[in-house]
């Protein structure tokens, strides 16, 4: 894909080594605190340093990049019986930053960590220009940099939803501004063909062997059956009392939420389905396709909460009541830029 230098996080060292990806040191990948259980030195590069050209003026400028993320604990430190181990990166960055400064005009680290963490990176090293940091399963929205000390905190977010770029000016005298800036990937954006070409091929690459493990799942790891029914019972629960709202949902795009997934391939990916079904991640709620089928889409309960107590009862126990705040848990900037409250209302007022 063209990208030059990435950084190893969390499960990626199992995931590559999956793939027959080997890490070691000049191969594209960078980590100062993924280090070798035998020796304790890097497993890959600590720091790689790029050299630019400025636009105007062509002066030659080092970048550093150095790669620092949070420890995993399964592998911190020397556990498991595994050939290598994960470092505090807020200790081992002190090892490799002075000589990595010495060598560069700008020091850019590419962070994976909880935000309390960047931070406290940033107020411990004052040789450090701009953090690029995002954190795994952790959605930062567009956040809006943070300037602390030397550094600028800018922040990676996922699924591809923006571009981010970070523009340097340099002066004659005096610390390089740096300017952050995120482009919003809507659908008035065009793709590069050859990049949807590439899309396409490994969406469904992904999607066979995220439908293999659920279906390998599935098949061995039965829901539990307890004998307690779950507290979600579905639209067509709701339907005998609430018919003219059932007919609205009915022909909403909330009723049919898991197609879209399943058009973009992505009915497995547990990142995407979360917005596309009912209960995901709640006891009785949505597990996948085929164990909880009849939980698909974005039903009433999705928004309203449980719904047993209530068709039991429906005089004596009510309903949540619902308002704009209701819709960001989906509808935030990162899944949906051109969400606005009223219009999108009109399509499903009941």
């Amino acid at each position: 894909m063209g990208i030059e230098l990435f950084n190893v996080a969390g499960n990626d060292v199992e995931e590559l080594r999956t793939l027959g990806v080997e890490l070691k040191k000049n191969g594209g990948f960078v980590s100062a605190n993924l280090l070798a259980s035998q020796s304790g030195e890097p497993i890959v590069d600590p720091y790689v340093i790029k050299t630019i050209s400025a636009v105007k003026t062509n002066r030659i400028i080092r970048l550093g990049f150095i790669g620092l993320s949070a420890q995993v604990k399964k592998y911190s430190p020397k556990k498991n019986g595994a050939d290598y181990y994960w470092s505090d990166p807020l200790t081992t960055v002190k090892r490799w930053l002075p000589e990595l400064r010495e060598q560069c005009d700008f020091v850019i680290a590419l962070a994976c960590m909880p935000t309390k963490d960047a931070i406290q990176l940033a107020i411990d090293n004052s040789g450090i220009d701009v953090i690029i940091n995002g954190f795994e399963h952790q959605h930062q929205h567009g956040m809006s940099p943070i300037q602390i000390s030397r550094s600028t905190i800018v922040y990676a977010e996922d699924e591809a939803k923006s571009l981010g770029e970070l523009r340097f000016s340099f002066r004659l005298r005096g610390k390089p501004a740096v300017q952050s800036l995120n482009y919003r990937l809507t659908r008035e954006v065009k793709d590069d063909p050859a990049m949807a070409a590439f899309m396409v091929k490994a969406k469904a690459q992904i999607a066979a062997r995220q439908t293999e493990l659920v279906r390998r799942v599935a098949t061995t790891d039965k829901l539990p059956q307890d004998g307690v029914p779950s507290s979600f019972v579905t639209s067509q629960t709701c339907r005998s009392c609430h018919l003219d709202a059932f007919k609205v949902w009915e022909n909403s795009a909330h009723a049919h939420a898991i197609d879209i997934l399943k058009k973009e391939k992505k009915e497995f990916d547990t990142q995407c389905v979360v917005c596309h079904v009912t209960g995901s991640g709640q006891p009785g709620g949505f597990t996948d396709l085929y164990r909880t089928s009849q939980l698909a889409n974005v039903q009433c309960e999705a928004c309203h909460g449980h719904g047993r107590e209530h068709s039991q009862q429906p005089m004596g126990i009510k309903m949540a009541s619902l308002g704009p705040s209701s819709c960001l848990g989906c509808h935030n900037p990162s899944n949906s830029p051109e969400f606005e409250f009223v219009s999108y209302w009109k399509a499903i007022k009941h």
